[in-house]
């Protein structure tokens, strides 16, 4: 939003969460990364990468990262193994391909070995589910990942195992835009007029389809940057279903998907300082309890 507007406030906001970043030491997420090379763009200088590439990812090369001051020393193989089991204990292993891309594409940014990411990418692609939640976002989080380091991959299992290479797998993923506008929660309820779009899933589809090829994509992108702007809340944010409130993630990540393709609509700089647009009500989404 402050790339948009260049707002005061939202610059003290940054510079408040820049030092919540510098603080960190056995704490970060994945995301982190592209966060802080987000943060040296705006502020100048590197000093928000250094400190994640010191901390965390010079630190699981080395196999010291005490996460959380546990006492168990990670490396970057074994930290990706702790996603994976976590996200798979928990019934939602397909989310472990989003983490992971995720945690691809913020390495990528931030100059980090990405070998160990890619091949746990890979891992999480050939276990991808259909039948399970979060498959979606999955799938679109493997192909940022991916496409953003310039890797190819072919499935070997999984959902998606007769997808010979990103450029498959991201077809697959735009055949789960329904008509043309938002993304669904599932790839099984690709259905029309059934308040299945996702505010969410609709995000990342579009981040992983603008950073694999936004030329192929042209109309995909723009339809699913008018859903996103249809369904921004009168408050200038957005909410992950109808009735759940205003979420400062999903707010994110749909303002990050907007801003990051030339095609869509980006909402007004009134609209992201809070005026809003007064559009329709985020749709429900069937699943997430």
């Amino acid at each position: 939003a402050y790339n948009q507007t260049a707002d005061a406030g939202q610059l003290a906001a940054l510079a408040d969460a820049g030092a919540f970043l510098l603080a960190k030491t056995n704490d970060f997420s994945p995301s982190d990364g592209y966060l802080a090379t987000e943060l040296d763009s705006i502020f100048g200088g590197t000093t928000y990468a250094d400190h994640v590439m010191a901390n965390f990812y010079n630190a699981l090369a080395a196999g010291s990262y005490n996460r959380n001051g546990d006492g168990i020393l990670y490396t970057t193989e074994t930290y990706i193994q702790l996603i994976r089991d976590a996200r798979a204990g928990g019934g939602i292993g397909n989310l472990a391909t989003w983490d992971i891309g995720m945690g691809l594409y913020a390495a990528g940014q931030v100059g980090a070995d990405t070998s160990a990411w890619i091949a746990g990418v890979g891992a999480e692609l050939d276990e991808l589910d259909g039948a399970g939640y979060f498959d979606v976002i999955g799938l679109a989080g493997g192909i940022l990942g991916l496409a953003s380091v310039g890797e190819d991959y072919n499935t070997t299992a999984g959902e998606h195992v007769a997808a010979g290479n990103l450029s498959d797998l991201a077809n697959i993923l735009a055949s789960y835009q329904i008509d043309g506008g938002g993304f669904a929660w599932n790839s099984g309820y690709v259905i029309a007029n059934d308040d299945n779009e996702s505010i969410q899933e609709t995000a990342y589809s579009l981040l992983a389809l603008n950073e694999f090829d936004a030329s192929s994509f042209i109309g995909e992108l723009a339809g699913a940057g008018n859903y996103l702007t249809s369904t921004q809340l009168g408050t200038g944010g957005w909410e992950g279903y109808a009735g759940s409130g205003e979420n400062n993630e999903i707010t994110g990540e749909a303002l990050w998907a907007l801003n990051s393709a030339p095609v869509v609509p980006v909402p007004t700089t009134a609209g992201l300082v809070l005026m809003g647009f007064g559009c329709l009500a985020a749709r429900r989404r069937k699943r997430r309890s």
